[in-house]
């Protein structure tokens, strides 16, 4: 093995994948796991609490990722399920994996350590595929936020006697030229905290519950070409990370602002100094996965409102050291507290600490804190109360995204899936008229249609065409949102050695991840040429209940809108969704429909989704509409109701 263990703590060789362009750092390190050892690729990941690992517990076509390696838990003799239950883990808007919970030991060079991991058993999407590593060990910025279910081994070791408690250092040390690094856990190179540095206080990051773990610090200003584009944010230095995520606005304006092709400086202003980075920096030659060869600036969209999130960008750049407290409960039992992050520039490299901070780094030993302590926090002021709206950027627990406006109760957006066929799709529906509902504490009714012909490049399945319907509301508790929606998956053929044809119910739910957003606009539907289709004309159904639909394509043919009129008892609404105007050509005998629409009265929200039966010419829909419920009563929020309807206008 290339890891040492020294008097000094453990020094962990790193080395560097190939850099893709999926947002995660290339860096790993070669540990081994289990008796007898198997070696797995492992990142060393600031970025998160636990401590995982891809495992045989993966069907053979799942898990795939350009590492490949796999913990065999069957072929070591010292492993053990520590818990009966498979959950999902999510690593917010990247992705979301399946896991199960189990133990082994741990071995680096010579020390074994017994470790409690969480086991992967599904993940998929291209972010995980690009993965240069096979797991990884969570270095979170508190021993209180560590996942329960898997060990902080930096704790560890330090309870163990294998690390100092006064040097309570993780540092990573990446040298470009050489193509070598290391990381130090529980020691410091003094040689290399020398001359310009920055050092980043760690503030509990609140805004968004669950991820307190990240080492987050005030950022002041983001700037971009001399342009001050935001302020007032949180920084975060992840070392499982790579390019910059985060907000966004802020990075789509990023993106936009570089497209000019000026070559502009960003400029991270903090409250006691500043990065800059130069467009040498930020573009970075992809070297695999699917931009192989393309030089691309490396920025996402991808993250909560107000977050500006980099990783080895930055750290391949500067000697970086991350300091804890140590609190003392009892002999040999210690907690960890965060201080902070401290950056400095390598002699020899680009120096993008521009502005040093006033505070100096200092090589004593630490002292060691008896007793209790309360974690530093910050206080936020409450944000003002707004109306409910289905507007902004939404995550569920899949970690599938979805973003939305609102125009007068018309609904537009996209959705991203980490789940099944992965890619981008789009999104139409209605929600009630918006109020502030504080006082009945009710929620707002939507109803949403899915087309899920991938709006992107890629290799076809029969997922492309299918629909679905969603319907449910958002309810604001505590003054966080969340979404709860019954789903109504329409299969409309069959997906070999996955789905059947049918139709498939889920409950998803949604917490608001960004309340601004910056998509690209949407064609109007009623702009687009009207087609002759199947589903077009007029529809009845036993209750009475009348449809007047009419198609047009979008763009590339690739699936129709659907605008028209419904007519019941209670009145006429408009209508709109999707249909998969290519179901004849598909040779399916079935073609998807989702509609919604909102009620007469302006409390309700319906969605409508079947299929047409293209032989018999029937349309068959499952309605379910939801109506506002406080919190407490929303398992009544949606009805369901089944309808046939037959051609009229033959």
């Amino acid at each position: 093995m290339d890891n040492t263990y020294q008097l000094a703590g453990f020094t962990l060789a790193m080395h560097r994948g190939p850099f893709q362009n999926n947002g995660a750092t290339p860096w790993y390190s070669t540990v081994q796991i289990g008796t007898p050892g198997q070696p797995l690729k492992l990142a060393l990941d600031t970025g998160t609490n636990i401590t995982w690992v891809t495992s045989s517990l993966c069907a053979p076509d799942r898990c795939q990722h350009y590492s490949a390696g796999r913990f065999n838990h069957k072929t070591s003799s010292s492993f053990s399920f520590t818990d009966c239950l498979q959950r999902p883990y999510s690593f917010g808007p990247w992705g979301t994996m399946q896991v199960e919970s189990g133990s082994d030991v741990l071995i680096v060079n010579q020390t074994t350590l017994p470790t409690r991991l969480l086991l992967a058993t599904d993940y998929t999407s291209s972010q995980f595929r690009q993965l240069d590593w096979d797991g990884g060990i969570g270095l979170p910025c508190s021993s209180t936020y560590a996942d329960g279910r898997s060990s902080f081994v930096f704790q560890e070791l330090m309870n163990t006697g294998k690390i100092d408690p006064q040097q309570p250092f993780i540092a990573f040390d990446w040298d470009p030229v050489s193509g070598r690094g290391s990381c130090q856990l529980g020691a410091v190179d003094a040689s290399k905290t020398q001359g310009p540095h920055l050092f980043l206080p760690w503030s509990l990051y609140s805004k968004m519950a669950g991820v307190e773990y990240i080492w987050s610090t005030p950022l002041m200003s983001y700037a971009v070409g001399g342009e001050i584009l935001a302020k007032d944010l949180t920084f975060v230095l992840d070392s499982g990370s790579s390019q910059f995520k985060g907000d966004e606005r802020l990075m789509r304006h990023t993106l936009e602002r570089i497209a000019q092709g000026d070559h502009p400086q960003v400029v991270l202003g903090f409250a006691d100094g500043e990065i800059t980075l130069g467009a040498d920096t930020y573009n970075v030659l992809i070297e695999e996965g699917p931009d192989k060869g393309r030089t691309l600036p490396q920025f996402e969209p991808l993250g909560p409102a107000d977050l500006v999130l980099v990783g080895s960008l930055v750290m391949e750049l500067c000697y970086t050291v991350y300091e804890y407290r140590v609190v003392q409960c009892c002999p040999g039992a210690y907690s960890l507290a965060p201080v902070g992050a401290w950056l400095f520039n390598r002699p020899n490299g680009p120096q993008i600490i521009t502005r040093s901070s006033s505070k100096n780094f200092d090589i004593a030993p630490r002292a060691i804190t008896r007793g209790k302590r309360i974690l530093d926090s910050v206080t936020r002021a409450a944000p003002p109360l707004l109306p409910l709206s289905a507007a902004g950027t939404w995550q569920n627990d899949y970690g599938s995204r979805m973003t939305l406006t609102v125009d007068r109760g018309r609904i537009s957006g996209t959705y991203q899936s980490s789940t099944g066929s992965t890619g981008l799709y789009e999104v139409t529906g209605y929600q009630v008229p918006s109020i502030i509902q504080q006082e009945l504490e009710l929620g707002l009714p939507i109803a949403l249609a899915i087309e899920w012909h991938s709006l992107g490049e890629g290799p076809a399945d029969p997922s492309w065409n299918w629909s679905s319907g969603l319907c449910g509301q958002i309810h604001r508790v505590k003054g966080e949102d969340t979404l709860v929606l019954s789903h109504l998956l329409v299969a409309s053929s069959d997906f070999p050695e996955r789905v059947e044809q049918g139709t498939y119910v889920d409950k998803l739910a949604f917490r608001r991840v960004a309340s601004v957003h910056a998509e690209r606009p949407l064609a109007a539907p009623s702009s687009l040429p009207e087609i002759a289709d199947p589903l077009s004309g007029s529809w009845l159904a036993t209750d009475g209940t009348r449809l007047s639909l009419r198609i047009h394509a979008c763009s590339h043919h690739a699936f129709g809108y659907v605008l028209g009129r419904l007519t019941s008892d209670e009145g006429e609404v408009d209508i709109c969704g999707f249909t998969d105007i290519n179901a004849q050509t598909s040779g399916l005998p079935l073609q998807s429909v989702s509609l919604t629409t909102a009620g007469l009265a302006g409390s309700t929200a319906r969605s409508l989704s079947g299929t047409l039966e293209l032989k018999e010419q029937n349309v068959n829909l499952l309605i379910m509409t939801s109506s506002p419920t406080t919190a407490e009563h929303s398992y009544l929020q949606t009805r369901v109701k089944s309808l046939t309807f037959s051609r009229q206008d033959k």
